[in-house]
């Protein structure tokens, strides 16, 4: 029995663009208006974890639809859209998972 190829890791480089920052800066007003500051600041815990994992390698990429783009997804309610760049991942859009798909498809593919 031949051993098992080891699965090289490596420290990947986040980069938050600014529609990504626009997208979180909306949800966490959302999230404090209508939910308060506990659910804001547990949603950070759940986001960190998430970015951590990319960060390091720890996860199998999915495809976002027939694009390029990837789905990260951070809580049942959200979901971040990025790319990879050599060893930088590209955070792109933060979307609602209960939008039209349709709409979530438009907004990340329009240029």
């Amino acid at each position: 029995m031949k051993p098992k190829k080891e699965l090289q890791k490596r420290k990947m480089n986040i980069f938050w663009t600014n529609k990504a920052k626009s997208d979180l800066q909306i949800l966490e007003d959302f999230l404090i208006e209508n939910w308060g500051f506990d659910v804001l600041e547990n949603f950070y815990v759940i986001l960190e974890k998430k970015i951590s994992l990319l960060e390091n390698g720890n996860l199998i990429h999915q495809k976002y639809e027939d694009t390029d783009f990837h789905k990260l997804l951070i809580t049942k309610h959200n979901s971040i859209i990025y790319e990879i760049s050599g060893n930088q991942i590209n955070l792109l859009n933060m979307i609602n998972n209960f939008r039209n798909p349709d709409s979530n498809y438009n907004l990340i593919t329009e240029k």
